[in-house]
């Protein structure tokens, strides 16, 4: 049988890496429908103003942010953050398959 944190953790790679395109998505639509408006890859906020992109650590007294984000810069960071959930996934598989194994 699959551990409950195994399972999990392929869960949350699958959600993160679906999510992470969805935005991608979300910025490629706006950049071909707007393509000589250089502020068009930027999401709108709640008001409908174009915003750039947030980095942080929302959480606790600690919490750190970087705001206006580029959206090239951000576009970077998801891809990167696509790749890192892609080789979790690979390795939360083996770890399911070997789990499997062991049975």
């Amino acid at each position: 049988m699959i551990a409950k944190e195994t399972a999990a953790r392929i869960w949350n790679c699958y959600r993160e890496i679906e999510t992470a395109h969805k935005l991608l998505e979300k910025m490629e639509v706006l950049k071909n429908k707007y393509p000589h408006d250089p502020t068009a890859q930027k999401l709108k906020d709640a008001f409908g103003r174009a915003q750039d992109l947030q980095l942080g650590v929302p959480s606790g007294e600690n919490s750190h942010r970087l705001f206006s984000v580029s959206p090239e810069l951000g576009k970077s960071v998801i891809e990167s953050h696509i790749a890192r959930k892609q080789a979790e996934l690979v390795d939360a598989n083996e770890q399911a398959r070997i789990e499997l194994d062991l049975e």
